[in-house]
């Protein structure tokens, strides 16, 4: 098996050379929750109006390509941590906020692009998951200072968000074969 491994930068240099706005948080968050939901349209999502003939948009595609293989192979394994596409650890306070918000926003849009979701699982911890979900996706980033706090505060709210999505993996049904 070729192992690849997401890489924050790499992602974001190839969204920008496509044209693309989304940020790699943004972007992976879209994948995740696309993949909860068992939508499978990614490209046309996500690369519908770019020039399949130029070379940064045939990079991209392939780079998101790896990026929705990687992500499906963890929540079919389990793989805990989820690797979620952010900045790393040196990223000032306030970056790494605004990713964790761009992922919880970007995961909501692609799990609403599945369509008809279950009602009952409005009913369940999923539910309540996806709820805690918008309420991360409308944070305040401005609120983050560079303090001990606040990073305690980023690690909660990133554990929350792999632990939460595996829950909304399980619970929407998505751990069969498909």
């Amino acid at each position: 098996m070729n192992e690849y491994t997401p890489d924050y930068q790499t992602l974001w240099d190839r969204l920008g050379a496509a044209g693309l706005s989304y940020s790699p948080a943004e972007t992976h968050g879209i994948l995740t929750g696309m993949l909860c939901a068992k939508a499978k349209n990614w490209q046309q999502v996500l690369c519908d109006q770019l020039d399949e003939e130029n070379s940064d948009v045939q990079q991209c595609r392939e780079e998101l390509d790896k990026l929705w293989m990687h992500t499906a192979t963890e929540l079919r394994d389990g793989q805990m941590p989820l690797t979620l596409m952010l900045p790393g650890d040196n990223a000032p306070v306030n970056e790494r906020a605004m990713a964790l918000r761009d992922w919880a926003q970007g995961f909501l849009y692609g799990f609403g692009l599945g369509g008809k979701q279950q009602p009952a699982l409005m009913n369940s911890d999923a539910g309540e998951a996806l709820r805690d979900f918008t309420e991360i996706a409308r944070m305040d980033v401005e609120e983050f200072g560079d303090h001990d706090e606040a990073e305690d505060a980023l690690m909660q709210l990133e554990e929350y968000l792999w632990v939460a999505t595996s829950l909304i993996w399980h619970e929407a049904g998505q751990d069969d074969k498909d």
